[in-house]
């Protein structure tokens, strides 16, 4: 019985440490999307610049590809996050299934021991209840 209570523990820890490398990596993400956003508020920032004051459009080719380049780096980059945070996932269902399993399992040994100890209990009760009554009888 105690292995499985040691299982249990070990279980518990694994999946606790799978649930911080998915938090990790969630942060992750969230950091690459702000850049994301914080990249579209410049571009936006500086169409309106470009409005404002036109002699700015012989820099903005160049402004706009450096900005499309980073899109497309940081836009790889969320796409492999998002795949490492399904991955880890998918590894924490997987250590949280065989966790729930080996308490199940800890689970049905208790009853077991319990439905055995009632019997043993029952049967020294008979084994008294025998004996009285055979002495009043004798």
């Amino acid at each position: 019985m105690k292995s499985l209570v040691t299982l249990i523990k070990l279980q518990k820890t694994y999946v606790d440490e799978q649930r911080v490398v998915l938090a990790k990596l969630q942060e992750q993400l969230q950091t690459i999307e702000d850049k994301i956003v914080a990249q579209h508020v410049l571009q936006e920032q500086q169409k309106e610049l470009l409005h404002e004051n036109p002699d700015m459009g012989l820099t903005y080719g160049d402004f706009l590809e450096q900005q499309l380049k980073k899109k497309e780096a940081l836009e790889k980059e969320k796409g492999v996050m998002e795949y490492a945070i399904e991955l880890a996932l998918d590894k924490l269902a997987g250590l949280f299934e065989e966790q729930k399993r080996y308490e199940i399992a800890q689970q049905q040994r208790e009853e077991e021991e319990k439905r055995i100890e009632a019997d043993r209990e029952t049967k020294i009760l008979d084994e008294v209840g025998s004996v009285s009554f055979v002495r009043k009888e004798g």
